[in-house]
């Protein structure tokens, strides 16, 4: 990394007066973020997070795009360009359509640095500096721990539900994207969300999100044409993965692939969706049994499967609260979600004072 302009901006104070102070190692077990660099960053006496756009380590990367396997390096750098300036433009359109539970970007400019780089100027954005993502804070014992379980999963739903008031869907919800500031939870990194009223890089993809965390429509190579259908399904059943993932330290995607046939998984299978109803039925069903038995409490575990089955439905036209299915309007509204994981909430909170 040392022609790298993006990986060697330690120690150096921005034009914009923050001083980078430390490069955190990246977690080997995370996913996504691939094209940055994260730094912490102070000014007045305040900490921050610096996400650097790491435009060199894009351009080694790319992928030819012409017969005789050069690389318009031109393009390249636009769509970093392009990149960058639609997450910095999202958060600012989420900001002022008054969303509360995203984490957004405070500031934003771009650095040269000084050195021998083959691209040294850096764009970078700024953002509050989270105490680190809920696989840093949950723990998987404690009545104490359930009760912020259920504040957390509260805090996304209604994360969700604001985004889909002003129709943007995150499309990348998992664990290292819910940042957690005190004792409240947001939805972090927004870059790879999509907004129905704004052209992004990612606006005409099926998916936008990390693969390993995927429905299974997205798996079997199912396209829904409606965009508020195809958007917020997807949404609704990350939600519902992290849930399982909050109460088993898996997401429903691991656990539901566990569970179907080799010979129908979907790195083999070259059918129709509506050819594996059955195996993914039957996969479905062994997994919401799985998640169940890791659920030790048995005053919440009916309510906590009920969730699950309802949010991580594996056919999208099923998926989401049954009342919201059956009327007219989102099968995806989150406002039933919302109620349901408050009470879970307060549930948890009177049975920790109770102790």
């Amino acid at each position: 990394m040392d022609n790298n302009a993006a990986h060697n901006m330690l120690n150096q104070t921005l034009k914009s007066g923050w001083f980078v102070k430390e490069k955190p190692e990246r977690d080997p077990n995370q996913s996504g973020s691939n094209f940055s660099v994260g730094y912490i960053v102070e000014k007045d006496g305040e900490t921050c997070f610096m996400k650097a756009f790491d435009f060199a380590g894009f351009l080694s990367v790319a992928i030819p795009k012409n017969a005789e396997g050069e690389i318009d390096a031109v393009d390249v750098m636009n769509d970093m360009t392009n990149a960058f300036i639609y997450e910095r433009d999202l958060s600012k359109h989420c900001r002022d359509k008054h969303v509360t539970k995203v984490s957004f970007v405070r500031e934003s400019g771009q650095e040269f640095v000084q050195g021998i780089f083959s691209i040294p100027i850096v764009p970078y954005l700024i953002f509050d500096l989270a105490e680190g993502d809920v696989r840093k804070t949950l723990h998987f014992s404690t009545e104490l721990d359930y009760a912020w379980r259920f504040k957390s999963l509260h805090d996304i739903a209604v994360g969700l539900k604001q985004l889909h008031t002003i129709e943007v869907s995150h499309q990348d919800l998992k664990p290292s994207n819910i940042l957690v500031f005190d004792a409240e939870s947001k939805l972090g990194d927004l870059g790879r969300s999509i907004c129905k009223d704004m052209d992004g890089p990612y606006s005409k993809r099926a998916f936008t999100g990390d693969f390993t965390y995927a429905p299974p429509e997205i798996w079997y190579r199912y396209f829904e044409r409606d965009w508020n259908k195809r958007v917020f399904a997807t949404d609704c059943y990350m939600l519902g993965s992290l849930v399982v993932f909050y109460f088993s330290g898996i997401s429903m995607s691991a656990l539901l692939r566990k569970h179907i046939p080799d010979n129908f998984a979907f790195e083999r299978w070259r059918g129709e969706f509506n050819e594996i109803v059955p195996y993914l039925e039957n996969g479905f069903a062994n997994a919401v049994i799985e998640f169940e038995s890791n659920i030790s409490r048995t005053d919440i575990k009916s309510e906590l499967k009920q969730l699950v089955e309802y949010l991580c439905n594996p056919f999208p036209d099923k998926r989401g609260h049954p009342k919201n299915v059956t009327l007219r309007g989102s099968n995806y509204s989150m406002e039933r979600f919302v109620t349901i994981l408050d009470v879970l909430k307060r549930k948890a909170q009177i049975r920790v004072k109770e102790l």
